[in-house]
C-alpha cells in the first residue's frame, strides 16, 4: 500500500510528531510505500527521505487554531494518490484540503488519529471552534474510514468524538520501551523532570509554586525543566520570585537521543498540566517505561490518568494544586519503598500496554481492513 501521513511536522519530539515517525517506521518495515506530507518549519518547499520514508515539507503562510496553512497540500494528494490518507489532527487547512480529497476520490481509505479537541481560550477561539465543528463532525461521520482515538477518556469527554460514533477505535499512543528503559545515573541531589513545551496549557506555574512549598519544608532537591517556549522568561521570573532559582533548572531543548538519559537520571517525573490540550501526555509514558514514578494530574477529559495510574505507577492530583502537588513531591521523596514499587508498575503497564510494536500493529492492521 502506499500511505501518506498529513501531520502539522515532522521534525522534533513532539507527541504527535514521535507517534507519526513510529507509525510510519513500522509501516515501511512492513514492507508498504510511506510518505508523510506536512508544513516546512523553514518556509521553502522540499523533499527529503529520512529513514526511507518519503518527506514532503510544503511552505508554511499563515496559522489557523495553532497549525499552518500551507501551500500545495491537495496538489501533493494528486500526485501522490496514496491508497491510505492518515490525518492527525487538530489540523484545520489540512481537514479541509483531505476532506475535499476524499470526496473526489472516495476509493482512497481515510484513517483519523484525533489527538485531542481544539480548546477555545477566548471568544474569538470559541466561534472558529463552532465554525469549525459545523463541516467536521458530518465530514467525520460521512468520509472516514476509522477514527483512531488515545483513550476512552478522551472519547468520553470530546463531543466529536461522542458524535463520531461507530467510527471510533481507540488505540494508545505507544512508546519504544528498548530505547525508554530503566536505569539509574546518579544525579547527586533528589531529582524531578518534566519533559515538554512551556506553554500555558502544562502547568508549569503552578509546579514551580510547589517546588516553593517543598523548599520551605527544608527537603533539598532540583527541577529539571526540559523543553523550550514562549514561557520561558516567565517561569524564570516565577522561580526567583519565589526563592526557588536554586532548585529549578531550565535545560531548553535535548536532542532526542539524550531524552533517555534525562529519564534516568530523575528519580520522579512530573506532569502538571492543566487543560485537556493534554490529551494523553507521551512524555509520562517514557517516564514510565523508564521505571520512573509519575505525577500527573486529573485532567476532566484527558488520557492523562488513564495512562498514569493513581496508586499503581504514580501520583495523581487535582490540575493547579499547588498544596496537592507539593504534597504529592515529598511523600515521593520520603518513601524510597513507594518509589520502587509504583516505578516497577510503571514499567511493567508501558511494556505490557504500550509498547510501540503492538500499536503499530493495530494501526497497520486497520488499514488493511
Amino acid at each position: 500500500m502506499r500511505i501518506a501521513h498529513v501531520a502539522k511536522y515532522f521534525s522534533g519530539s513532539g507527541g504527535i510528531e514521535s507517534y507519526t515517525r513510529s507509525i510510519a517506521t513500522a509501516a515501511l518495515k512492513a514492507g508498504h510505500d510511506v510518505h508523510v506530507i506536512c508544513a516546512s518549519e523553514t518556509k521553502n518547499y522540499s523533499e527529503s527521505v529520512e529513514n526511507g520514508i518519503k518527506v514532503t515539507r510544503l511552505p508554511e503562510i499563515a496559522s489557523m487554531m495553532n497549525a499552518p496553512i500551507t501551500q500545495r497540500l491537495f496538489s501533493s494528494l494528486e500526485n501522490l494518490k496514496p491508497d491510505v490518507v492518515h490525518l492527525h489532527m487538530p489540523n484545520p487547512w489540512a481537514e479541509m484540503n483531505v476532506f475535499l480529497y476524499k470526496l473526489l476520490r472516495p476509493q482512497t481509505k481515510l484513517i483519523v488519529t484525533y489527538h485531542s479537541d481544539v480548546i477555545a481560550y477566548n471568544p474569538l477561539m470559541r466561534l472558529f471552534t463552532a465554525l469549525r465543528y459545523a463541516y467536521l463532525i458530518p465530514a467525520m461521520n460521512i468520509l472516514c474510514n476509522r477514527v483512531i482515538a488515545t483513550s476512552s477518556n478522551y472519547v468520553r469527554g470530546s463531543v466529536v468524538l461522542t458524535l463520531s460514533g461507530k467510527k471510533v477505535v481507540v488505540v494508545p499512543l505507544g512508546v519504544d520501551t528498548k530505547k525508554y528503559c530503566p536505569g539509574k545515573i546518579k544525579s547527586g541531589a533528589f531529582t524531578f523532570l518534566f519533559v515538554g513545551r512551556l506553554i500555558p496549557y502544562k502547568g508549569l506555574e503552578n509546579l514551580i509554586k510547589a517546588c516553593g512549598i517543598v523548599k520551605g519544608s527544608g527537603k533539598k532537591f532540583l527541577l529539571y525543566i526540559v523543553g523550550s517556549g514562549k514561557l520561558r522568561a516567565a517561569l524564570g521570573k516565577t522561580a526567583a520570585g519565589i526563592g526557588v532559582k536554586d532548585r529549578v533548572v531550565f535545560l531548553g531543548s535535548v536532542p532526542d537521543q539524550k531524552l533517555p538519559s534525562m529519564y534516568k537520571k530523575c528519580d520522579v517525573f512530573v506532569l502538571p498540566s492543566v487543560y485537556k490540550s493534554e490529551a494523553f501526555g507521551l512524555a509520562q509514558l517514557e517516564a514510565m517505561s523508564s521505571g520512573k514514578p509519575v505525577i500527573s494530574t486529573a485532567i476532566r477529559g484527558s488520557g492523562v490518568p488513564f495512562v498514569n495510574k493513581n496508586g499503581v505507577t504514580g501520583i495523581v492530583v487535582r490540575p493547579r494544586d499547588e498544596i496537592a502537588l507539593a504534597n504529592a513531591m515529598m511523600l515521593l521523596m520520603d518513601n524510597k519503598k513507594l518509589r520502587t514499587r509504583l516505578g516497577l508498575n510503571a514499567r511493567k503497564r508501558a511494556s505490557s500496554l504500550f509498547d510501540e510494536k503492538k500499536v503499530s500493529k493495530r494501526i497497520i492492521g486497520i488499514y488493511q481492513r
